[in-house]
């Protein structure tokens, strides 16, 4: 979810956003010669990565979440206007219809998915935070909630829906490009994959443009829904809205260019 407050923003959380954004930008600088380090003959699936997940998420790690979750709702989310505009606008792209798997990806609390859980009997909901985690099994009892770090540690299984709000562009350009593929792979054949990203930058290391940028050029997948929310979000810098499809199955898939298994996170044990 985008970091802020609501769209009046205090001198205080500007002065936080401005620090958060200066120690963001150096643990990202630091961040990518000491993954090169983390890899040295070692297996994507070496759990001994489990203590570096930082690396692969710089400045918005496993250990950011967990200090910024130490208080319930840090993102004030029932007052933002910004986070209820955009989880109205998923739930009305899914149109009524239910899903007989769906994997919610950064579901923090739990406030999407207590709206997600209307479309299926099987929602998946995986968080980088274990408070967040812990917070939105309580909210949604109907729901399964793990924490993970993806896209090393992918729930098993396929689904009918995977939702992405908010979360892809803390990913640095190689994570999200493995991250990607391995989503769009989990999709069942005419499966949905809906992302929504806010516009504005508060020190991530990636941006909405080059997250959208990817997933619409991805090959085997169609898109549905292309949409530039003009206005929205602190700053109101807008937001961008995709939803792609998986092919049918009677469809002939086109490859996707899949990419080299290079700087995937860590698997971390029951960890947004």
């Amino acid at each position: 979810m985008a970091a802020g407050s609501p769209d009046r923003t205090s001198p205080l959380d500007l002065a936080r956003r401005v620090v958060r954004s200066a120690l963001s930008g150096s643990v990202r600088a630091a961040a990518g010669p000491l993954r090169a380090l983390a890899r040295a003959g070692r297996a994507d699936t070496d759990p001994r990565w489990a203590g570096t997940a930082w690396l692969w998420q710089p400045g918005w790690g496993k250990g950011c979440h967990d200090r910024l979750y130490r208080r319930p709702n840090p993102y004030g989310i029932d007052a933002n206007d910004y986070e209820q505009q955009k989880y109205d606008r998923v739930v009305e792209a899914l149109a009524g219809r239910r899903f007989g798997r769906v994997l919610e990806v950064g579901c923090g609390e739990g406030d999407l998915s207590e709206r997600l859980a209307g479309h299926t009997d099987d929602l998946v909901g995986v968080d980088i935070s274990d408070a967040a985690v812990a917070r939105a099994r309580h909210r949604v009892p109907s729901a399964t909630f793990e924490t993970r770090t993806l896209p090393g540690a992918m729930p098993e299984g396929t689904f009918d829906l995977i939702v992405c709000t908010d979360v892809l562009y803390y990913w640095e350009p190689v994570t999200l490009r493995v991250g990607l593929d391995r989503l769009l792979e989990r999709l069942r054949p005419g499966g949905m994959l809906l992302a929504y990203h806010y516009r504005g930058d508060f020190g991530q290391i990636g941006t909405a443009d080059a997250v959208h940028a990817l997933l619409r050029g991805h090959p085997g997948t169609r898109g549905t829904v292309r949409e530039d929310c003009d206005g929205v979000g602190p700053g109101r810098v807008g937001a961008l809205f995709d939803v792609v499809t998986a092919p049918p199955a009677d469809a002939v898939a086109v490859p996707a260019q899949r990419s080299a298994p290079v700087e995937a996170p860590p698997t971390v044990a029951a960890a947004e």
